[in-house]
């Protein structure tokens, strides 16, 4: 028989970096979620098959996020919060929340296999607006919306954690689960949770496995290293403007580098480049690091090579030199991941497995001695296979240790037990997906979003050179930016990849970006308060249709005062995850040609802030940036004035002047004349509404973004008029 097969497995685990270092707080689960999935059922099955060899990749930004939640007893997240409050002390949008979102696991294998859990979606049914999911509310009981809670984190429990002897019965239970039960089963996550690391950890000291990183907040290094990269693979592609941030990339990866060592109690040999993305610029960098191999996909080899074929090119690491560095480069099958990741679990075990083998054996029999490498998402696709993967897995890490055929390795042992023999005189700049880096810059919301990190960038070079803060608080603000810099952010820009999550997604890079401006003292600029994904099927702002002049008396005067003016659609508002009180009921907005006036009708839930200190704040941009802010007291009859802000030299509000132009009786009615604005007919004019009690946002309408009207000229009605 000729040499085996070396079957290098590399599985990569990683989470986008959802927690806001500032306040502690993560909006959403997936954490915690697949910890107790995939993580940890991964640890168990490599536990049963003590010869099996391969490569865990762990992003720093997810053990980061793993040990927050096991050492931070305050640290949750939104769905843990939910989980926990009794159901009848949970607020109407808490239950709506509950509806729309506790459902968020695959139905067909881990909803609907449970009765009591499928019963729970067939009561909701499928909504597709909030009325639908209001008039669900409804026909939810106490009873239900506890089962609700237990069911969505009881169905992210892996294949190992239901066996546990005290899940398996409220499993079984199937239903009318008691406060008890829900405390059980998060305190069991807990538990589950905080093993993931040790495990890891147990089956690298013990040789088992190897466990290899990323650049600590999974950027796409080429594009730090430069824009010239990226037009290097993409030379038609628009793209924003010219920057390099080649220093960022070097710290991303040294960074990860010290946290594994601070974790793992060793230095990584080493890399998963984030999305496989590659340039020969980032080889010395991670030879300078210490890593002595990276991977990548078969896409980049096809491109490196004067002429490539699969089956002569394909199965073997490369030596890769650079100025006078080197490391070795696997280049992943991609055909044989794919077939795991996406294929596979619409499938019995027994006939994906056999499917499997066959193909490993002609690769064998093409490539005697060969090594292929197989590199693929280690979390998400077992959600997809009917028994979380278990029987998959488990047949697979058999074949490989007791079939002569082959023989399983990490990619560490591939390169060090038979160094590379065949040198790579080229690499092509790209990354796993057509071999360039177009899902993440290139479209207009991406650029949109690489254009707010120059302009970040740019900030933290001013307060360096500034020399106004201590080292340690622009050290913080820079780690907020390379949180911003995380691939995930500009994955779901545009129209590539859609989730439920993408406008939370959206509100988190931003977030991010935010973040540097708080720790630099500096004020948040606007721009970073208006979404750069938009949803395209609603329509949620309406424009006027004519000039209006209503009378500030804080009522409806009359039917025909506002009957004109453009309004926002807050029924089809949906926003993002965050849970925030519909303050308004409505929201009005028009002008003639001295004049923007703006109208908001409360809530029946604003009456309850109408006494504690409840405030509007109006931002307003056009040729100069202002804001006007006013006590949102209903009924006050004396109120008439609103404060005029302006941003000094420092970008810190301060008031300039007040203004008679509000009225606040069943309504809040506003008049800003454009002149305080120094804008004038046909220019833009954009703004925003904030309720603020204190310095917490309470609610803002637009959900997202801003309004931008043109200011009109004297043929606006003439332009406008309808029947």
């Amino acid at each position: 028989m000729s040499a085996p097969l070396r079957v290098a497995l590399l599985w990569h685990m990683h989470q986008p970096y959802y927690l806001d270092d500032l306040s502690g707080e993560t909006s959403l689960p997936w954490v915690r979620l697949h910890a107790t999935k995939a993580y940890a059922d991964m640890n168990a099955v490599l536990e049963k098959h003590p010869r099996m060899a391969c490569t865990i990749n762990v992003v720093p930004s997810l053990l980061a996020q793993l040990k927050a939640y096991e050492h931070n007893e305050r640290l949750s997240d939104t769905f843990l919060n939910l989980s926990r409050i009794f159901p009848e002390d949970l607020e109407p949008d808490e239950k709506s929340f509950i509806l729309r979102y506790f459902f968020m696991s695959n139905w067909d294998t881990m909803v609907r296999r449970h009765p009591g859990y499928a019963a729970l979606l067939q009561r909701r049914g499928v909504p597709s607006d909030p009325k639908a999911i209001d008039e669900a509310v409804r026909r939810f009981s106490r009873q239900d919306l506890r089962d609700l809670q237990v069911w969505f984190n009881l169905s992210w429990f892996g294949f190992t954690a239901q066996r546990d002897e005290r899940i398996a019965p409220l499993i079984e239970k199937s239903g009318s689960f008691t406060e008890a039960d829900k405390s059980l089963v998060l305190d069991v996550q807990a538990e589950v949770l905080a093993a993931v690391i040790p495990g890891w950890k147990r089956l690298l000291d013990a040789g088992r496995v190897e466990i290899s990183t990323s650049p600590f907040y999974h950027p796409i290094l080429p594009i730090l290293v430069g824009t010239d990269v990226v037009r290097r693979s993409m030379p038609y592609v628009t793209l924003p403007g010219d920057f390099s941030f080649r220093d960022d990339a070097r710290a991303q990866i040294r960074h990860g580098v010290d946290y594994y060592r601070e974790t793992f109690g060793r230095a990584p040999v080493g890399v998963w480049p984030s999305e496989g993305s590659v340039c020969p610029e980032v080889v010395p960098l991670f030879a300078e690091a210490g890593l002595k191999w990276m991977a990548t996909d078969e896409g980049i080899l096809a491109r490196s090579l004067p002429e490539f074929s699969r089956d002569r090119d394909l199965y073997r690491p490369y030596r890769l030199p650079v100025n006078d560095t080197e490391v070795a480069v696997f280049f992943r099958d991609r055909y044989l991941s794919d077939l795991i990741g996406f294929t596979y679990s619409k499938n019995p075990p027994e006939i994906a497995l056999a499917d499997f083998v066959r193909h490993l054996d002609r690769i064998r029999q093409v490539a005697p001695g060969g090594t292929v490498s197989i590199v693929l998402d280690g979390e998400n696709p077992w959600e997809y296979y009917a028994d979380g993967g278990e029987g998959f897995l488990n047949g697979l890490f058999k074949i490989l240790v007791e079939d002569e055929r082959f023989e399983p390795v990490s990619m560490r042992q591939a390169v060090e037990e038979q160094p590379p023999q065949h040198t790579l005189n080229k690499l092509h700049s790209g990354s796993w997906i057509n071999a360039n880096y177009g899902i993440w810059i290139g479209g207009p919301e991406e650029n949109q979003a690489w254009t707010l990190v120059q302009r970040t960038h740019n900030a933290l070079k001013m307060a360096r050179q500034a020399g106004r803060l201590d080292p340690a608080t622009l050290d913080a603000a820079e780690e907020q930016l390379f949180q911003a810099e995380g691939s995930d952010w500009f994955w779901w820009y545009d129209d590539d990849f859609n989730s439920e999550n993408d406008a939370e997604f959206d509100n988190l890079f931003r977030g991010k970006l935010k973040n540097v401006f708080r720790l630099l003292g500096d004020r948040v600029p606007a721009y970073l308060d208006e979404p750069i994904h938009r949803e395209r099927d609603s329509q949620l702002v309406v424009q006027p249709l004519s000039l209006i002049s209503p009378q500030l008396d804080g009522r409806v005067s009359h039917f025909y005062e506002w009957k004109d003016a453009g309004f926002i659609d807050l029924a089809k508002v949906r926003g993002s995850m965050h849970l925030s009180k519909n303050i308004l009921r409505k929201l009005y907005f028009g002008f003639d040609q001295q004049n923007l006036y703006l109208r908001l009708d409360p809530s029946d839930e604003c009456l309850a802030y109408g006494e504690n200190g409840l405030r509007v704040v109006v931002q307003l941009q056009g040729q100069v940036e202002r804001q006007l802010r006013f006590p949102f007291a209903l009924g006050n009859d004396e109120l008439r004035e609103y404060e005029l802000f302006a941003p000094d030299e420092q970008s810190r509000w301060e008031a300039i002047a007040r203004h008679d132009g509000v009225r606040v009786g069943e309504i809040a009615e506003v008049a800003v004349p454009f002149q305080l604005l120094e804008v004038t007919p046909g220019q833009p004019l954009w703004f925003a509404i904030y309720l603020m009690k204190g310095e917490v946002e309470e609610d803002r309408f637009p959900k997202n973004g801003r309004v931008m009207i043109y200011v009109p000229d004297e043929n606006y009605d003439s332009i406008n008029w309808s029947v």
